[in-house]
C-alpha cells in the first residue's frame, strides 16, 4: 500500500474547499427539480492529481453537501431518508473512487485520455447510481411527475429529472476538469 504524502493531503483539502464552494453555488443552479452538480470537477480533479483515496474523499463530502441541500431535503428525504442518505453519500464516492483507478491506469500513456474519461465518468456514474437509487427508494417522487406531459415513470425519470442536469453536467465536468487538470498536470510533469 502506498504511504499517504503531505502533498496529497493538502491538494485534497484544497479540493474538498473548492468542493463546498461549487457546492453552495450549484444550490442556486437548477434546471427542473434538480440542481447542477459542478461540484463534480472538484472530484475528477482530486482523483487525477491524488489517486483514487482523494477522489471518494472529495465524492464523499460531495455527498454530503449535496444532503443539506434544499432540493434533497424537500423532495427526497420526505419520501425516503435512509435511500436519501445512502443515494447521496455513495453517487460521489464511488464515482471518485473509480475515477481515480481509471486515471491512475492511464496516467503515464495517455494523460489526456485519462482525464476525458475521468471527467465523464463521474457524472455518468453519480447519474447512474441516482437512477438506482430513484427506482428503489423515490417511486412516488417518480409517480407524482406521471400526467400529461411524461406517460410513465421512466419518461419523467428520464426527461423531466434527469435530462437537462446530465447533459449540462457531461459537457461542464468534460470541459473544465480536462481544461484545468491537463494544465495542472502538465506543470507538475
Amino acid at each position: 500500500m502506498k504511504k499517504i504524502t503531505t502533498r496529497q493531503i493538502v491538494i485534497t483539502g484544497l479540493f474538498l474547499a473548492l468542493e463546498i464552494i461549487f457546492q453552495v453555488i450549484g444550490n442556486y443552479l437548477q434546471f427542473g427539480p434538480v440542481n447542477i452538480n459542478l461540484s463534480l470537477i472538484t472530484i475528477v480533479l482530486a482523483a487525477a492529481m491524488c489517486g483514487p483515496l482523494s477522489g471518494a474523499i472529495v465524492g464523499f463530502f460531495n455527498g454530503v453537501m449535496a444532503l443539506f441541500s434544499p432540493s434533497t431535503l424537500a423532495i427526497f428525504m420526505p419520501i425516503s431518508p435512509v435511500g436519501t442518505v445512502l443515494a447521496c453519500l455513495l453517487k460521489c464516492t464511488v464515482a471518485g473512487l473509480v475515477v481515480g483507478f481509471i486515471f491512475n491506469a492511464l496516467k503515464k500513456k495517455h494523460k489526456l485520455v485519462g482525464l476525458l474519461l475521468s471527467s465523464f465518468l463521474v457524472p455518468v456514474i453519480n447519474t447512474t447510481i441516482f437512477v438506482i437509487f430513484c427506482l428503489i427508494f423515490f417511486r412516488p417522487f417518480l409517480e407524482s411527475g406521471v400526467g400529461e406531459t411524461f406517460p410513465n415513470m421512466g419518461a419523467f425519470l428520464i426527461f423531466g429529472v434527469i435530462g437537462w442536469n446530465f447533459i449540462f453536467e457531461i459537457i461542464t465536468t468534460v470541459v473544465l476538469s480536462t481544461a484545468v487538470g491537463f494544465v495542472i498536470l502538465d506543470k507538475q510533469s
